[in-house]
């Protein structure tokens, strides 16, 4: 075998053996993070807190003007059996989401394009790490999104949100009116 060709095969091996860099937000890496780990990084990195998540919210809510442009809110989702991470989603005011669009394909490669009910509504959709990114348009709300999520994370999420929202509605039942 000639050297070149050798030189190729151990450039492929290291390239397919090295473990490929965790996606990460403010530094940390999304697929491990907790809570408080992600609460600090987003308040290092610049955003300012506006409500914090407490008993009957699963997320908290940061103004991002100052940390993406274009952006105005930025929401954190925890599970909080674990306070493992759930979601992060950046908010835009306005429709316009091609140089966006553009940006995230360079950085995770082509998205997978989904259709919507009209013909200009549409997501694109990447997959990274067991991390699903989605870039959508609001156009009730006249905004654009930006959301990382895990899958299995927000699961949980929607379950804890259910049987909160039920042991609510029981003590609601349970009050009387006497």
């Amino acid at each position: 075998m000639n050297k070149g060709l050798r030189l190729l095969f151990a450039f492929l091996w290291l390239a397919l053996a090295a473990p490929a860099a965790a996606l990460e937000l403010f530094g940390v890496a999304l697929e491990s993070t907790n809570r408080d780990e992600l609460r600090d990084a987003a308040g290092k990195a610049g955003l300012v807190l506006v409500r914090e998540g407490g008993d009957d919210n699963w997320f908290d809510v940061y103004d991002s003007s100052a940390v993406l442009n274009g952006s105005i809110r930025f929401y954190l989702g925890f599970v909080k059996q674990d306070q493992r991470f759930a979601f992060a989603e950046y908010e835009f005011r306005g429709l316009d989401s091609k140089q966006l669009e553009r940006k995230l394909t360079l950085k995770y490669g082509k998205a997978e394009v989904q259709g919507g009910r009209y013909f200009s509504d549409h997501s694109y959709r990447w997959q990274r790490d067991g991390i699903e990114i989605e870039l959508s348009s609001d156009w009730q709300n006249y905004k654009t999104r930006l959301i990382y999520l895990i899958p299995e994370n927000m699961a949980d999420l929607h379950a804890e949100r259910a049987t909160y929202n039920r042991q609510q509605e029981s003590e609601e039942e349970q009050v009387s009116l006497y």
